[in-house]
Protein backbone atom coordinates (compact mmCIF):
# COMPACT_ATOMS: atom_id res chain seq x y z
CA UNK A 1 0.00 0.00 0.00
CA UNK A 2 1.41 3.37 -1.02
CA UNK A 3 1.72 6.08 1.66
CA UNK A 4 -0.34 9.27 1.45
CA UNK A 5 2.87 11.28 1.33
CA UNK A 6 6.59 10.66 1.03
CA UNK A 7 8.88 13.04 2.93
CA UNK A 8 12.47 13.35 1.71
CA UNK A 9 14.77 14.33 4.58
CA UNK A 10 14.41 14.15 8.34
CA UNK A 11 15.88 17.38 9.71
CA UNK A 12 13.97 20.29 11.22
CA UNK A 13 11.73 20.51 8.15
CA UNK A 14 11.10 16.83 7.44
CA UNK A 15 10.71 15.70 11.05
CA UNK A 16 8.25 18.43 12.03
CA UNK A 17 6.25 18.00 8.81
CA UNK A 18 6.07 14.22 9.16
CA UNK A 19 5.04 14.38 12.82
CA UNK A 20 2.24 16.83 12.08
CA UNK A 21 0.90 14.77 9.17
CA UNK A 22 0.92 11.54 11.16
CA UNK A 23 -1.04 13.29 13.90
CA UNK A 24 -3.58 14.32 11.24
CA UNK A 25 -4.11 10.68 10.25
CA UNK A 26 -2.02 10.53 7.08
CA UNK A 27 0.18 7.58 6.21
CA UNK A 28 3.69 9.01 6.04
CA UNK A 29 6.98 7.55 4.80
CA UNK A 30 10.22 9.41 5.55
CA UNK A 31 13.28 8.69 3.41
CA UNK A 32 16.63 9.66 4.91
CA UNK A 33 20.02 8.99 3.33
CA UNK A 34 21.83 8.90 6.69
CA UNK A 35 21.59 6.41 9.57
CA UNK A 36 20.00 6.59 12.98
CA UNK A 37 22.70 7.80 15.36
CA UNK A 38 23.54 5.93 18.55
CA UNK A 39 22.28 8.26 21.26
CA UNK A 40 20.67 7.45 24.59
CA UNK A 41 17.24 8.39 23.21
CA UNK A 42 17.50 6.28 20.05
CA UNK A 43 18.97 3.31 21.90
CA UNK A 44 16.28 3.39 24.59
CA UNK A 45 13.59 3.51 21.89
CA UNK A 46 14.76 0.14 20.58
CA UNK A 47 16.16 1.25 17.22
CA UNK A 48 18.51 -1.61 16.40
CA UNK A 49 20.55 -0.43 13.44
CA UNK A 50 22.48 2.59 14.72
CA UNK A 51 25.77 4.23 13.85
CA UNK A 52 27.91 6.15 16.33
CA UNK A 53 28.34 9.88 16.28
CA UNK A 54 31.85 10.85 15.14
CA UNK A 55 34.12 11.03 18.13
CA UNK A 56 37.58 9.49 17.77
CA UNK A 57 37.47 7.88 14.35
CA UNK A 58 39.36 10.54 12.41
CA UNK A 59 37.99 12.55 9.52
CA UNK A 60 36.69 9.46 7.69
CA UNK A 61 34.16 9.04 10.48
CA UNK A 62 33.00 12.60 9.77
CA UNK A 63 33.03 12.89 6.00
CA UNK A 64 30.32 11.11 4.11
CA UNK A 65 31.08 12.62 0.73
CA UNK A 66 32.58 15.53 -1.17
CA UNK A 67 30.83 17.57 -3.85
CA UNK A 68 33.73 19.43 -5.51
CA UNK A 69 33.50 21.46 -8.73
CA UNK A 70 35.68 18.90 -10.51
CA UNK A 71 35.86 15.11 -10.54
CA UNK A 72 32.88 12.74 -10.63
CA UNK A 73 29.68 14.60 -11.46
CA UNK A 74 27.79 13.11 -8.52
CA UNK A 75 30.63 13.73 -6.08
CA UNK A 76 32.94 11.42 -4.17
CA UNK A 77 31.47 9.21 -1.46
CA UNK A 78 33.97 8.34 1.26
CA UNK A 79 31.81 6.66 3.90
CA UNK A 80 28.11 5.93 3.42
CA UNK A 81 27.60 6.23 7.19
CA UNK A 82 29.57 9.49 7.42
CA UNK A 83 28.23 12.48 9.30
CA UNK A 84 28.89 15.37 6.89
CA UNK A 85 28.84 16.05 3.18
CA UNK A 86 30.98 18.95 1.99
CA UNK A 87 29.77 21.05 -0.95
CA UNK A 88 32.43 23.19 -2.62
CA UNK A 89 31.37 26.01 -4.93
CA UNK A 90 32.70 29.24 -6.36
CA UNK A 91 33.44 31.43 -3.33
CA UNK A 92 31.48 29.27 -0.91
CA UNK A 93 31.69 25.98 0.99
CA UNK A 94 28.69 24.40 2.71
CA UNK A 95 28.72 21.32 4.98
CA UNK A 96 25.47 19.32 5.13
CA UNK A 97 24.66 16.61 7.64
CA UNK A 98 23.61 13.03 6.94
CA UNK A 99 21.64 11.56 9.83
CA UNK A 100 18.15 10.69 10.88
CA UNK A 101 17.44 13.99 12.57
CA UNK A 102 19.42 15.94 9.98
CA UNK A 103 21.05 19.16 11.11
CA UNK A 104 19.61 18.97 14.63
CA UNK A 105 22.64 16.87 15.60
CA UNK A 106 24.98 19.70 14.64
CA UNK A 107 22.89 22.75 15.57
CA UNK A 108 23.91 25.26 18.22
CA UNK A 109 20.57 24.69 20.04
CA UNK A 110 19.61 28.39 19.95
CA UNK A 111 15.89 29.00 19.46
CA UNK A 112 15.64 32.34 17.71
CA UNK A 113 12.77 33.69 15.60
CA UNK A 114 13.23 35.40 12.26
CA UNK A 115 13.35 39.23 12.37
CA UNK A 116 10.06 41.06 12.62
CA UNK A 117 8.35 41.34 9.24
CA UNK A 118 10.33 38.50 7.68
CA UNK A 119 7.24 36.61 6.47
CA UNK A 120 5.13 39.64 5.60
CA UNK A 121 4.30 40.54 2.00
CA UNK A 122 5.98 37.45 0.56
CA UNK A 123 2.97 35.59 -0.83
CA UNK A 124 -0.77 35.27 -0.38
CA UNK A 125 -1.80 33.71 2.91
CA UNK A 126 1.60 34.18 4.53
CA UNK A 127 2.67 36.66 7.21
CA UNK A 128 4.36 36.93 10.57
CA UNK A 129 0.93 36.53 12.15
CA UNK A 130 0.34 33.31 10.18
CA UNK A 131 3.58 31.81 11.50
CA UNK A 132 3.23 33.04 15.09
CA UNK A 133 1.39 30.01 16.45
CA UNK A 134 3.76 27.65 14.67
CA UNK A 135 6.79 29.35 16.21
CA UNK A 136 5.24 29.08 19.64
CA UNK A 137 4.40 25.42 19.23
CA UNK A 138 7.76 24.23 17.90
CA UNK A 139 9.64 26.30 20.49
CA UNK A 140 7.75 24.39 23.17
CA UNK A 141 8.32 21.04 21.45
CA UNK A 142 12.05 21.72 21.13
CA UNK A 143 12.07 22.38 24.89
CA UNK A 144 13.87 25.69 24.78
CA UNK A 145 14.82 27.01 28.23
CA UNK A 146 16.89 29.78 29.76
CA UNK A 147 18.92 28.52 32.74
CA UNK A 148 17.76 30.08 35.98
CA UNK A 149 21.38 30.64 37.02
CA UNK A 150 23.68 31.15 33.99
CA UNK A 151 26.69 31.26 36.33
CA UNK A 152 26.12 27.56 37.02
CA UNK A 153 26.65 26.74 33.33
CA UNK A 154 30.33 26.85 32.37
CA UNK A 155 31.10 29.40 29.66
CA UNK A 156 27.51 30.65 29.37
CA UNK A 157 27.66 34.03 27.61
CA UNK A 158 25.54 35.84 30.21
CA UNK A 159 27.96 35.04 33.02
CA UNK A 160 31.40 33.83 31.99
CA UNK A 161 31.91 36.38 29.20
CA UNK A 162 30.08 39.39 30.60
CA UNK A 163 33.27 41.14 31.75
CA UNK A 164 34.88 41.19 28.31
CA UNK A 165 35.30 44.84 27.31
CA UNK A 166 34.45 44.08 23.69
CA UNK A 167 30.90 42.95 24.52
CA UNK A 168 27.89 45.13 25.27
CA UNK A 169 25.18 43.95 27.70
CA UNK A 170 22.07 42.31 26.30
CA UNK A 171 18.60 43.60 27.05
CA UNK A 172 16.02 41.40 28.78
CA UNK A 173 14.82 38.71 26.39
CA UNK A 174 17.67 39.11 23.90
CA UNK A 175 19.40 35.93 25.01
CA UNK A 176 17.49 33.17 23.19
CA UNK A 177 16.42 29.95 24.90
CA UNK A 178 18.62 26.89 24.47
CA UNK A 179 17.24 23.54 23.36
CA UNK A 180 19.15 21.77 26.10
CA UNK A 181 18.16 19.46 28.94
CA UNK A 182 20.09 21.03 31.80
CA UNK A 183 21.04 19.15 34.99
CA UNK A 184 18.50 18.78 37.75
CA UNK A 185 18.78 20.14 41.29
CA UNK A 186 22.32 20.06 42.71
CA UNK A 187 23.66 19.11 39.27
CA UNK A 188 21.74 15.84 39.04
CA UNK A 189 22.69 14.04 35.79
CA UNK A 190 20.22 11.17 36.12
CA UNK A 191 18.43 10.20 32.91
CA UNK A 192 14.86 11.47 32.56
CA UNK A 193 11.90 10.23 30.54
CA UNK A 194 9.67 12.87 28.98
CA UNK A 195 5.92 12.88 28.36
CA UNK A 196 6.39 10.89 25.13
CA UNK A 197 8.53 8.20 26.75
CA UNK A 198 11.78 9.56 25.27
CA UNK A 199 14.83 8.97 27.47
CA UNK A 200 17.48 11.70 27.71
CA UNK A 201 20.45 12.47 29.91
CA UNK A 202 21.01 16.06 31.14
CA UNK A 203 23.93 18.08 29.86
CA UNK A 204 27.26 16.90 31.22
CA UNK A 205 29.44 19.93 30.59
CA UNK A 206 32.61 17.84 30.58
CA UNK A 207 31.50 15.70 27.64
CA UNK A 208 31.60 16.71 24.01
CA UNK A 209 28.12 17.90 23.11
CA UNK A 210 28.90 20.23 20.23
CA UNK A 211 28.79 20.05 16.47
CA UNK A 212 29.51 16.33 16.42
CA UNK A 213 26.32 15.52 18.27
CA UNK A 214 25.07 14.73 21.74
CA UNK A 215 25.48 11.06 22.75
CA UNK A 216 23.41 11.55 25.89
CA UNK A 217 20.64 13.31 23.94
CA UNK A 218 20.87 16.41 26.13
CA UNK A 219 20.62 18.50 22.97
CA UNK A 220 17.10 18.77 21.53
CA UNK A 221 17.32 16.77 18.31
CA UNK A 222 14.32 16.15 16.08
CA UNK A 223 14.93 12.42 15.76
CA UNK A 224 14.27 12.13 19.50
CA UNK A 225 11.57 14.75 19.98
CA UNK A 226 9.53 14.33 16.77
CA UNK A 227 10.38 11.13 14.88
CA UNK A 228 10.63 8.61 17.72
CA UNK A 229 7.22 9.55 19.20
CA UNK A 230 5.68 9.53 15.70
CA UNK A 231 6.91 5.97 15.09
CA UNK A 232 4.47 4.72 17.72
CA UNK A 233 1.68 6.59 15.91
CA UNK A 234 2.32 4.95 12.55
CA UNK A 235 5.23 6.84 10.97
CA UNK A 236 7.63 4.83 8.82
CA UNK A 237 11.26 5.93 8.53
CA UNK A 238 13.60 4.30 6.06
CA UNK A 239 17.12 5.37 6.87
CA UNK A 240 20.04 4.90 4.45
CA UNK A 241 17.77 5.66 1.48
CA UNK A 242 19.21 8.31 -0.82
CA UNK A 243 16.65 9.90 -3.15
CA UNK A 244 18.13 10.53 -6.58
CA UNK A 245 15.20 11.54 -8.77
CA UNK A 246 11.58 12.58 -8.46
CA UNK A 247 8.98 12.77 -11.21
CA UNK A 248 5.28 13.39 -11.69
CA UNK A 249 3.43 10.21 -12.64
CA UNK A 250 0.55 9.78 -15.06
CA UNK A 251 -1.94 9.22 -12.24
CA UNK A 252 -1.29 12.70 -10.84
CA UNK A 253 0.96 11.55 -8.01
CA UNK A 254 4.69 11.35 -7.52
CA UNK A 255 7.35 8.75 -8.17
CA UNK A 256 10.55 8.68 -6.13
CA UNK A 257 13.66 6.84 -7.26
CA UNK A 258 16.06 6.08 -4.43
CA UNK A 259 19.09 3.99 -3.62
CA UNK A 260 18.97 1.69 -0.62
CA UNK A 261 22.53 2.28 0.56
CA UNK A 262 22.46 -0.51 3.11
CA UNK A 263 20.95 -3.12 0.81
CA UNK A 264 22.78 -1.94 -2.31
CA UNK A 265 19.72 -1.80 -4.55
CA UNK A 266 17.57 0.74 -6.34
CA UNK A 267 13.98 1.23 -5.18
CA UNK A 268 11.04 3.05 -6.72
CA UNK A 269 8.24 4.38 -4.53
CA UNK A 270 5.06 6.31 -5.24
CA UNK A 271 2.59 8.50 -3.37
CA UNK A 272 -0.10 11.07 -4.16
CA UNK A 273 1.95 13.78 -2.41
CA UNK A 274 5.64 14.44 -1.97
CA UNK A 275 7.48 16.80 0.38
CA UNK A 276 11.13 17.63 -0.22
CA UNK A 277 12.91 18.64 2.99
CA UNK A 278 16.49 17.64 2.23
CA UNK A 279 18.13 20.93 3.16
CA UNK A 280 18.98 23.83 0.89
CA UNK A 281 21.83 22.24 -1.06
CA UNK A 282 20.30 18.81 -1.52
CA UNK A 283 16.77 20.06 -2.18
CA UNK A 284 18.03 22.34 -4.95
CA UNK A 285 20.23 19.57 -6.32
CA UNK A 286 17.37 17.06 -6.36
CA UNK A 287 14.99 19.42 -8.14
CA UNK A 288 17.62 20.60 -10.61
CA UNK A 289 18.76 17.09 -11.53
CA UNK A 290 15.16 15.85 -11.75
CA UNK A 291 14.29 18.70 -14.10
CA UNK A 292 17.45 18.03 -16.10
CA UNK A 293 16.34 14.43 -16.67
CA UNK A 294 12.71 15.25 -17.45
CA UNK A 295 11.10 14.46 -14.11
CA UNK A 296 10.08 18.08 -13.58
CA UNK A 297 9.39 20.92 -15.97
CA UNK A 298 9.42 24.71 -15.94
CA UNK A 299 10.45 26.28 -12.62
CA UNK A 300 12.26 29.29 -14.11
CA UNK A 301 13.21 30.63 -10.66
CA UNK A 302 14.83 27.39 -9.46
CA UNK A 303 18.34 28.02 -8.15
CA UNK A 304 18.01 31.79 -7.84
CA UNK A 305 18.59 33.78 -4.68
CA UNK A 306 21.12 31.57 -2.91
CA UNK A 307 22.32 33.09 0.34
CA UNK A 308 24.70 32.10 3.14
CA UNK A 309 22.87 33.63 6.12
CA UNK A 310 25.77 36.06 6.42
CA UNK A 311 27.80 33.34 8.16
CA UNK A 312 31.26 34.53 9.16
CA UNK A 313 33.28 32.46 11.63
CA UNK A 314 36.11 34.13 13.52
CA UNK A 315 38.55 32.16 15.66
CA UNK A 316 39.39 34.05 18.83
CA UNK A 317 42.09 33.04 21.37
CA UNK A 318 40.89 32.81 24.96
CA UNK A 319 42.70 33.20 28.25
CA UNK A 320 42.53 31.23 31.50
CA UNK A 321 39.60 29.03 30.50
CA UNK A 322 38.75 25.79 28.71
CA UNK A 323 36.32 26.50 25.87
CA UNK A 324 35.53 22.80 25.30
CA UNK A 325 33.22 22.61 28.32
CA UNK A 326 29.67 23.90 28.51
CA UNK A 327 26.69 23.75 26.17
CA UNK A 328 26.99 23.41 22.36
CA UNK A 329 27.05 27.18 22.07
CA UNK A 330 27.58 29.63 24.86
CA UNK A 331 24.87 32.01 23.71
CA UNK A 332 24.47 35.34 22.01
CA UNK A 333 26.81 38.30 22.50
CA UNK A 334 26.69 41.88 21.19
CA UNK A 335 29.90 43.52 20.06
CA UNK A 336 30.30 46.96 21.59
CA UNK A 337 29.91 49.70 19.00
CA UNK A 338 28.58 47.19 16.46
CA UNK A 339 25.45 46.04 18.24
CA UNK A 340 23.28 46.15 15.11
CA UNK A 341 25.78 44.96 12.49
CA UNK A 342 25.41 41.21 12.99
CA UNK A 343 23.87 38.53 15.16
CA UNK A 344 26.85 36.96 16.97
CA UNK A 345 27.06 33.78 19.01
CA UNK A 346 29.95 32.30 20.96
CA UNK A 347 30.59 28.71 19.92
CA UNK A 348 32.58 26.26 21.99
CA UNK A 349 36.03 25.04 21.07
CA UNK A 350 35.37 21.86 19.14
CA UNK A 351 37.61 18.84 19.65
CA UNK A 352 38.18 17.21 16.25
CA UNK A 353 37.43 13.47 15.95
CA UNK A 354 41.06 12.36 16.08
CA UNK A 355 42.22 8.84 17.02
CA UNK A 356 41.91 8.13 20.72
CA UNK A 357 45.59 8.45 21.60
CA UNK A 358 45.61 12.00 20.20
CA UNK A 359 42.35 13.07 21.81
CA UNK A 360 43.62 14.75 25.00
CA UNK A 361 46.14 16.86 23.13
CA UNK A 362 43.57 17.85 20.52
CA UNK A 363 41.11 18.85 23.24
CA UNK A 364 43.68 21.01 25.04
CA UNK A 365 44.45 22.81 21.78
CA UNK A 366 40.76 23.28 20.95
CA UNK A 367 40.14 24.71 24.40
CA UNK A 368 42.43 27.66 23.74
CA UNK A 369 40.07 29.17 21.16
CA UNK A 370 36.41 30.05 20.86
CA UNK A 371 34.50 30.79 17.66
CA UNK A 372 32.67 34.04 17.11
CA UNK A 373 29.92 33.19 14.63
CA UNK A 374 28.35 36.21 12.97
CA UNK A 375 25.10 35.92 11.02
CA UNK A 376 23.37 38.58 8.93
CA UNK A 377 20.88 39.06 6.12
CA UNK A 378 23.26 38.95 3.18
CA UNK A 379 22.26 39.94 -0.35
CA UNK A 380 21.29 36.38 -1.35
CA UNK A 381 22.61 37.06 -4.82
CA UNK A 382 24.17 33.64 -5.34
CA UNK A 383 22.79 30.87 -7.49
CA UNK A 384 22.85 27.11 -7.94
CA UNK A 385 22.48 25.36 -11.28
CA UNK A 386 22.93 22.09 -13.16
CA UNK A 387 25.75 21.98 -15.73
CA UNK A 388 25.75 18.80 -17.83
CA UNK A 389 24.68 16.71 -14.87
CA UNK A 390 26.93 18.44 -12.33
CA UNK A 391 25.49 20.70 -9.64
CA UNK A 392 27.35 23.99 -9.42
CA UNK A 393 26.84 26.96 -7.14
CA UNK A 394 28.38 30.35 -6.51
CA UNK A 395 28.27 33.16 -3.98
CA UNK A 396 30.47 36.25 -3.59
CA UNK A 397 30.61 37.78 -0.12
CA UNK A 398 31.77 41.08 -1.65
CA UNK A 399 28.25 41.61 -2.94
CA UNK A 400 26.85 41.85 0.59
CA UNK A 401 27.43 44.91 2.73
CA UNK A 402 26.51 42.80 5.75
CA UNK A 403 29.75 40.83 5.41
CA UNK A 404 31.86 43.99 5.51
CA UNK A 405 29.97 45.08 8.64
CA UNK A 406 30.57 41.71 10.32
CA UNK A 407 34.28 41.92 9.55
CA UNK A 408 34.46 45.36 11.13
CA UNK A 409 32.80 43.92 14.22
CA UNK A 410 35.38 41.11 14.37
CA UNK A 411 38.16 43.69 14.07
CA UNK A 412 36.62 45.61 16.97
CA UNK A 413 36.86 42.49 19.14
CA UNK A 414 40.53 42.13 18.20
CA UNK A 415 41.25 45.74 19.11
CA UNK A 416 39.33 45.79 22.37
CA UNK A 417 40.59 42.43 23.64
CA UNK A 418 44.16 42.53 22.33
CA UNK A 419 43.60 39.00 21.02
CA UNK A 420 43.29 38.93 17.22
CA UNK A 421 40.23 37.28 15.67
CA UNK A 422 41.12 35.31 12.53
CA UNK A 423 38.38 35.11 9.92
CA UNK A 424 38.16 34.40 6.16
CA UNK A 425 37.64 37.46 3.99
CA UNK A 426 37.51 36.01 0.47
CA UNK A 427 35.37 32.88 0.78
CA UNK A 428 32.25 31.91 2.73
CA UNK A 429 31.96 28.82 4.90
CA UNK A 430 28.31 28.41 5.85
CA UNK A 431 26.28 25.79 7.65
CA UNK A 432 23.14 27.81 6.86
CA UNK A 433 22.71 28.14 3.09
CA UNK A 434 19.24 29.33 2.10
CA UNK A 435 17.23 30.06 -1.01
CA UNK A 436 17.08 28.65 -4.50
CA UNK A 437 13.44 27.60 -4.08
CA UNK A 438 12.15 30.92 -2.79
CA UNK A 439 8.63 31.81 -1.76
CA UNK A 440 6.73 34.01 -4.22
CA UNK A 441 3.35 34.10 -5.90
CA UNK A 442 5.20 34.85 -9.16
CA UNK A 443 6.67 31.65 -10.70
CA UNK A 444 9.35 33.76 -12.36
CA UNK A 445 10.55 34.96 -8.96
CA UNK A 446 9.98 31.94 -6.74
CA UNK A 447 9.47 28.19 -6.73
CA UNK A 448 6.81 27.77 -4.03
CA UNK A 449 3.70 29.67 -2.99
CA UNK A 450 2.80 30.82 0.50
CA UNK A 451 1.82 27.30 1.51
CA UNK A 452 5.00 25.63 0.28
CA UNK A 453 3.43 24.14 -2.87
CA UNK A 454 5.68 24.10 -5.94
CA UNK A 455 4.27 26.18 -8.78
CA UNK A 456 2.58 24.12 -11.52
CA UNK A 457 3.39 20.83 -9.75
CA UNK A 458 0.33 19.79 -7.70
CA UNK A 459 1.10 17.61 -4.71
CA UNK A 460 4.78 18.65 -4.48
CA UNK A 461 5.88 20.89 -1.61
CA UNK A 462 9.12 22.04 0.00
CA UNK A 463 9.71 22.52 3.72
CA UNK A 464 13.27 23.62 4.44
CA UNK A 465 15.45 26.75 4.26
CA UNK A 466 15.64 26.61 0.46
CA UNK A 467 12.29 28.47 0.38
CA UNK A 468 13.51 31.47 2.39
CA UNK A 469 13.05 34.60 0.27
CA UNK A 470 16.13 36.04 1.98
CA UNK A 471 18.38 34.78 4.79
CA UNK A 472 16.95 35.16 8.28
CA UNK A 473 20.30 36.44 9.56
CA UNK A 474 19.90 34.59 12.88
CA UNK A 475 20.08 30.89 13.78
CA UNK A 476 17.53 29.49 11.29
CA UNK A 477 16.44 26.16 12.80
CA UNK A 478 13.38 27.46 14.63
CA UNK A 479 12.19 29.22 11.46
CA UNK A 480 12.63 26.05 9.40
CA UNK A 481 10.59 24.10 11.95
CA UNK A 482 7.86 26.77 12.06
CA UNK A 483 7.66 26.87 8.26
CA UNK A 484 7.36 23.07 8.13
CA UNK A 485 4.55 23.19 10.68
CA UNK A 486 2.78 25.79 8.54
CA UNK A 487 3.22 23.69 5.36
CA UNK A 488 1.85 20.63 7.15
CA UNK A 489 -1.21 22.63 8.17
CA UNK A 490 -1.79 23.60 4.54
CA UNK A 491 -1.46 19.98 3.40
CA UNK A 492 -3.96 18.78 5.98
CA UNK A 493 -6.44 21.49 5.00
CA UNK A 494 -6.16 20.57 1.33
CA UNK A 495 -6.97 16.89 1.88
Amino acid sequence: MNPDIIVVGSGFGGAVLASRLVDAGLTVLVLERGPWRDTVAVRAAGIERRKPLPRTGGMLSVLRSLRPPKGPRKGIRLNRYGYLEMWVGDGIKAPCTSNVGGGSHIWAALLERAPQGFWDDRAAGLSDATLASHYARVATELKGVRPADPSSIPNHADAAWSNEACFAPLEDGEQPPLGILFPGPDGDLSAVTDENGIVREPLDVNRDNGMFGSPGASKSTVDALFLLPALSRGLTVRDMHEVRRISADKAGGWTVEARDLRGGRNVTLAAPKLAVCAGTMNTNALLLSSRDTGGLSGLPALGKGLGANGDLIGRWPVEDRDSTIGPPSFGRVKIRGHEDSAYVILARGETPPVPGFLYNGARRKAGRFVDLVAMSQDAADGRIWCDKGRIRFAFDLKGSTSYAASMRAMDAVSEASGRPVAYPDTEVFTAHPAGGCRISDDPNEGVVDGGGQVHDHPGLCIADASVFPQPVGVPPSLSIAAWASHVADRIVRSN
